[in-house]
């Protein structure tokens, strides 16, 4: 992680609210102190070298005037007005300057421009101002009295004549170094600002490109693995299609082979469905998403724990016996991904089956319900040895015992082992290199459930089980 990914740490708001305040009073305080030092150059304000009542009034103004700076951080523009009468009354730009300071940071360029504008002109009157007149009227002249107990009045020591350029001096670098700092520091935090607002705006811009980036490596992956998806598997299944439909039509005069065709031909037809939906899906991300509405058309072959009984019917019309148990309860209330991993899991599990042990009937055991989980078990006799006897066994289920009232459920085994045509054995080549399984067993954890796999009394089980829909979410 870069030094520009990491996130400032922000002060906290109490904290940043208690600075403030405390910085408020000592501006106050000094505020007061330079407003009452320049008080001391009105003449107006003092009799006999005493405050009048004149000056007394005009002390309680400033500190209410001076109350006006904890506004500074809202609305600058009051102390701003404020400091601007104060600067062109007796001298006092201290408020001015503040003001000035706050409205060069938050203040619109145009509004900061106008505001620097006015103070410059102000302070630089009152400078030239206390500059012109006598010494003894300049507020800065109190530092250079040889009794600093007497102020400016009718009796007031006046500062030595060597003093006065130097008080001239104070006075000017007073002004230049007030505007300079109000003015300067404030337009170099404005463009701090600015640039922490930049560098803000850059760090979105950087995480949301490298998201697109991302997303759009991951596109390309999808398109890429859907176009090897048609382009592998289309071809081939058209071609089965192709050839199970002319079998199918030469060959009238045995019924079986012309239904066995027939149920190639299907399942051809299936297969083509879902792989349109899976390329459909992987370019378009959607194969996780949510589950269509029942008004619209679901082709029969989407991989669902609705279309299970289907899946059994397509094994059976192949010439397999199965002996289905399959109850499904609170189906629309699991998860696509769940729903999807189930009709998977079972289909997988038919299919090596198949291969593994043909001529072999296979128990399959579907318990789906929201509360109670979903528990799997698909099992076979394990294939018999050479010069063994091939007797099925009898069967845990009968056929019709699938059906419940009030349940969905499917149950099919109506090519039992002594009347399936010998022209409806399917013989699968045993080349499996256990993907299968393994699949099953990562789809199992995918979803946080159990799975067990293997030989069980003379029978080859595949048992998963999951737990209720409310705690896969």
């Amino acid at each position: 992680m870069s030094e520009q990914s990491v996130p400032r740490r922000r002060i906290p708001r109490g904290v940043r609210i208690a600075g403030s305040i405390l910085v408020g009073v000592i501006v106050y305080l000094i505020g007061l102190f330079t407003s009452a030092m320049a008080l001391t150059a009105n003449t107006w304000a003092f009799s006999d070298g005493e405050l009048n009542d004149t000056g007394i009034v005009a002390v309680l103004l400033l500190l209410l005037i001076w109350g006006l700076v904890f506004l500074r951080h809202r609305w600058p523009w009051v102390p701003f007005i404020s400091g601007g009468l104060l600067t062109a009354g007796w001298g006092d730009a201290l408020m001015l300057l503040i003001a000035v300071f706050h409205l060069v940071i938050r203040a619109p360029r145009r509004q900061a421009i106008a505001a620097s504008a006015v103070a410059v002109g102000l302070v630089v009157f009152s400078t030239v101002r206390m500059c012109l007149a006598p010494a003894e009227h300049n507020p800065f002249s109190i530092f250079f009295l040889p009794d600093p107990a007497q102020v400016t009045g009718l009796e007031a020591t006046i500062p030595p004549e060597d003093s006065h350029l130097a008080i001239t001096i104070i006075t000017i670098a007073a002004g230049v170094i007030g505007l300079c700092t109000a003015v300067g520091v404030g337009v170099l935090l404005r463009r701090t600002r600015r640039m922490r607002a930049v560098e803000s705006i850059a760090e979105r811009e950087t995480l949301r490109n490298e998201s697109l980036t991302a997303q759009i490596a991951r596109q390309s992956e999808r398109e890429l693995l859907a176009r090897e998806l048609h382009d592998t598997l289309s071809h081939r299944l058209s071609v089965i299609s192709l050839h199970t439909g002319a079998l199918e039509v030469g060959a009238q005069t045995d019924p079986e082979v012309a239904s066995t065709a027939s149920a190639l031909r299907a399942e051809a037809r299936a297969s083509m469905e879902d792989l349109r939906h899976l390329v459909g899906g992987v370019r378009n991300g959607s194969l996780a998403g949510s589950r269509p509405s029942e008004e619209s058309s679901v082709p029969p072959s989407r991989a669902t724990m609705a279309a299970i009984p289907e899946l059994i019917s397509s094994v059976t019309s192949t010439g397999t016996v199965v002996y289905p148990l399959v109850v499904l309860q609170d189906v629309d209330a699991c998860p696509p991904a769940l729903d999807r991993a189930v009709y998977r899991i079972v289909q997988e599990a038919l299919t090596n089956a198949m291969k593994h042990a043909p001529n072999v009937p296979v128990s399959v055991n579907v318990a789906v319900s929201a509360v109670r989980g979903i528990q799997i078990s698909v099992s076979n006799p394990l294939p018999c040895e050479p010069g063994q006897v091939d007797v099925p066994p009898r069967p845990r289920h009968a056929p019709g015992s699938a059906l419940q009232p009030g349940v969905h459920a499917s149950a099919h085994g109506r090519r039992l082992a002594g009347h399936r045509p010998e022209a409806q054995e399917v013989h699968l080549e045993s080349t499996g290199s256990g993907a299968g399984l393994i699949g099953i067993r990562e789809r199992t954890e995918m979803f946080g459930g159990e799975a067990s796999i293997g030989a069980f009394d003379n029978e080859f089980r595949v048992q998963v089980s999951f737990r209720p829909f409310s705690a896969q979410n």
